[in-house]
């Protein structure tokens, strides 16, 4: 077998398409199925994800939960650096920074189309595989952890980075994160700490470890499968082929961080307010160097966006991903119309400056008033 998969491309799903996505099919061994494969398109900018690149993601995947032709879909990113680095904040706070009464029209629109995008796969009716290597991070956790059967490469990095930025880790983040072993995801909402594959797999955040190199491999091998049958069986035959070509090259994994530090991790995530986690997290960073790293991005976060996550992560704990995707539009919409998350965005991404003036810039100025004003509806 060759190396590069023949793909057969169907003109009529690239008209709509932003420049930054590749949509292709590639037609199946039968001669009569095909496999849709969407690819992010943006490698200079890690794949960050804009408007124009949901709209078109959402607008495709729609055809193709349609079209019975497609058995399967695949999301990758291409270039070498990684998945997708997230949402183009940027972009968004370009616009409320720019003012006037325009200013909330793109990032309200962004949040809400990506929501949908994230909604869409994570119920898609047909085999969905996701591909992530290298940087995976905000927003590209929301798409890759929505698959079916979810692909991770070596020197993954995974992280939610929101705390950076002002910001809450959203496109789901209450409902997926709350289903980390031992209270985990507490931790990765918070600090933003940056987690391998090996973390990917046992925060169940991931499926199978598969050396990048193979995907041409995985892909032709792919359209060989016999797609017959049910969705169901379909599914079955595809964690079937998975599982199998995982084991033919087994990857070699790191040692999971979040799995050797379970029991200190929990015991630090259960603490009442977002508070005592910053000062159990201290304690625990001055004995153990793998938390230092988690520390310093809370001490150095937006205090109010670290106590508006804890409140999102114990309020999202029981709800569906329905629910958790319509409080995350609720607390994005707040986000950008609260000074933390565009100075923050400005900080880090804009100037680059990473001298973000938090308001307020102590913890015990965030009042309960103030963490509530980020659940309200507009």
């Amino acid at each position: 077998m060759s190396d590069t998969p023949p793909m057969s491309t169907d003109i009529s799903t690239l008209t709509s398409a932003t420049r930054d996505m590749n949509f292709e099919t590639m037609t199946c061994a039968d001669g009569v199925h095909r496999i849709g494969i969407a690819r992010l398109n943006r490698p200079g900018q890690l794949n960050a994800l804009n408007l124009a690149m949901c709209q078109a993601m959402l607008d495709q995947f729609r055809a193709w939960a349609s079209d019975e032709s497609i058995v399967c879909v695949m999301l990758a990113g291409n270039g070498p650096k990684g998945f997708c680095a997230g949402g183009d904040v940027a972009e968004v706070i370009r616009q409320v920074r720019a003012g006037g009464p325009q200013r909330f029209i793109y990032g309200d629109a962004f949040f809400d189309v990506e929501y949908q995008l994230d909604a869409l796969m994570h119920q898609f009716p047909k085999p969905l595989i996701t591909w992530a290597h290298g940087v995976d991070m905000g927003g590209g956790v929301g798409l890759s952890v929505a698959g079916s059967e979810r692909i991770v490469t070596e020197g993954l990095k995974l992280a939610m980075p929101e705390i950076h930025i002002g910001l809450f880790p959203d496109v789901g983040g209450g409902w997926f994160l709350n289903r980390v072993p031992g209270e985990a995801g507490l931790l990765l909402a918070m600090t933003g700490i940056i987690v391998n594959e090996a973390d990917a797999l046992y925060a169940r955040l991931a499926d199978h470890a598969i050396a990048h190199a193979r995907q041409p491999a995985f892909i032709e091998r792919l359209a060989t499968l016999d797609w017959q049958g049910s969705v169901a069986s379909n599914r079955a035959r595809l964690r079937e082929f998975c599982l199998a070509f995982a084991g033919e090259a087994p990857l070699s994994l790191p040692q999971s961080g979040l799995q050797r530090h379970h029991d200190a991790i929990r015991e630090l995530c259960m603490q009442p307010s977002a508070e005592a986690v910053l000062a159990r997290l201290r304690e625990l960073a001055a004995l153990e160097p793998w938390f230092a790293k988690a520390y310093e991005n809370l001490a150095a976060g937006s205090p109010t966006a670290a106590c508006v996550t804890f409140s999102y992560m114990r309020r999202t704990r029981l709800l569906g991903l329905g629910q958790v995707l319509a409080l995350d539009l609720i607390v994005a919409g707040q986000c950008q119309r609260h000074p933390d998350f565009p100075e923050g965005v400005r900080a880090l991404l804009i100037d680059k400056s990473r001298d973000a003036a938090w308001a307020p810039a102590a913890y015990e100025r965030v009042s309960p008033a103030l963490v509530e004003e980020f659940f309200t509806p507009l």
